[in-house]
C-alpha cells in the first residue's frame, strides 16, 4: 500500500509544515501577478505525472561550456571550490558569486515560466551546485544513495544542466518514477535509502536513469525519490538549481526557513523588474572595490 499527496502522512513535518507552505504560496500568489505560459504545460505535466521530465536540445550550448570553462579555471587555480561528501564531489563554492555565467542560466525566462506552472505562482531560487562528479572507488554515499529532499514540505522544482554529456557510465541523474505521487507507509525509515529498498517497494522498472546531453534540460520533481547513480566511468560535471516558493528549510521545520546563497547586488538589479522576485530567497551582496586605500601615517 502507498501513501499519496492526499494523505498527510505523505508530507514530512504533517500539517505544521502544510499549513506554513500554504500560507507562503498564498502570499506569493498575492503579492506577484502571474501568468501561465501554455507553451511550457508539457513539461509540467510529465514533471507531475512521472516526477521528471527531459527536453532535449533546451539550452544554449555555449553558454553550459562556458559555465563549464569558469568551473575548470576554477578547480586548477584551487579557488572557490571544496570537495564535498566523503570526496566523492568537487564543487564550487557560491556559483552566482564565483561564475559570472552562472545566473544568466538560473535566471532564464523560461525556467522561471516553467516553474511558475508547475507552482500555479511565481516562484523564487532557493539553492544551487556547480558540481564535478569522477569515478573512484569511495564507498557509495550522499546524494549517491535514493533520498527525498526536504527543503521545501509540499513541492520543490529542481532544474538540471550536465555540462558535459552523461550516460548510465559517468553518474546520471536518477529517479523512481511516480514516487513523487506515492509513497511507502515506511518513508521516514531512513533518510538514505539503499538500492535493494527501493527495489523491493517500487519494482526495477520504476527507477530511470535519465541520461542526456548538453544542452538538454532535466527537470525533477525531487521530493520524489531520486540519487545521482555513482559514476563507473568518466567524469560528469552539473549545474543544479532549486525553485521553491519560500526561503529553503532543513528537514522539513519552517522555523529553520532562510536565504542561504548569495547574489551579486548589482547582477540583481540588472534583472528586469519581472525577474526580481524570483531572486527574493537569496542575500544581496555588494562587491567590494579593488581599489586600495592607503593610509598616510603624519
Amino acid at each position: 500500500m502507498f501513501l499519496t499527496p492526499n494523505y498527510v502522512e505523505f508530507y514530512k513535518g504533517g500539517y505544521r509544515t502544510i499549513n506554513y507552505y500554504n500560507e507562503q504560496i498564498t502570499k506569493r500568489r498575492e503579492k506577484y501577478p502571474f501568468e501561465i505560459n501554455d507553451e511550457y504545460n508539457q513539461y509540467v505535466k510529465q514533471v507531475n505525472d512521472k516526477g521528471y521530465c527531459r527536453v532535449e536540445n533546451f539550452f544554449d550550448k555555449d553558454l553550459l561550456l562556458q559555465l563549464k570553462k569558469e568551473f575548470d579555471e576554477a578547480r586548477s587555480k584551487n579557488q572557490n571550490v571544496r570537495s564535498v561528501q566523503e570526496n566523492n564531489h568537487v564543487q564550487m563554492i557560491e556559483p552566482f558569486l564565483n561564475s559570472p555565467t552562472a545566473h544568466k542560466i538560473a535566471f532564464d525566462d523560461r525556467l522561471i515560466q516553467i516553474a511558475t506552472g508547475f507552482f500555479d505562482c511565481v516562484p523564487g531560487i532557493g539553492t544551487f551546485n556547480l558540481r564535478r562528479s569522477e569515478a573512484n572507488g569511495n564507498r557509495v554515499c550522499g546524494t549517491n544513495m535514493f533520498h527525498r529532499d526536504f527543503n521545501s514540505p509540499v513541492k520543490i522544482l529542481k532544474f538540471f544542466f550536465y555540462l558535459n554529456d552523461v550516460t548510465e557510465e559517468n553518474g546520471p541523474f536518477t529517479y523512481v518514477e511516480g514516487s513523487n505521487r506515492e509513497m511507502p507507509l515506511h518513508w521516514d525509515s531512513y533518510h538514505r535509502w539503499p538500492d535493494h529498498e527501493i527495489e523491493n517497494v517500487y519494482g526495477k522498472n520504476r527507477i530511470k536513469f535519465v541520461t542526456a546531453n548538453v544542452g538538454d534540460l532535466l527537470i525533477g520533481a525531487t521530493n520524489g525519490f531520486h540519487k545521482g547513480l555513482k559514476l563507473k566511468n568518466g567524469d560528469r560535471t552539473m549545474f543544479t538549481i532549486n525553485y521553491l516558493i519560500h526561503p529553503e528549510m532543513e528537514g522539513s521545520r519552517p522555523e529553520t526557513a532562510r536565504p542561504r546563497f548569495h547574489i551579486w547586488q548589482d547582477d540583481f538589479e540588472n534583472l528586469p523588474d519581472h525577474k526580481k522576485p524570483v531572486a527574493d530567497f537569496l542575500i544581496k551582496k555588494q562587491r567590494v572595490s579593488a581599489s586600495v586605500t592607503q593610509c598616510i601615517v603624519l
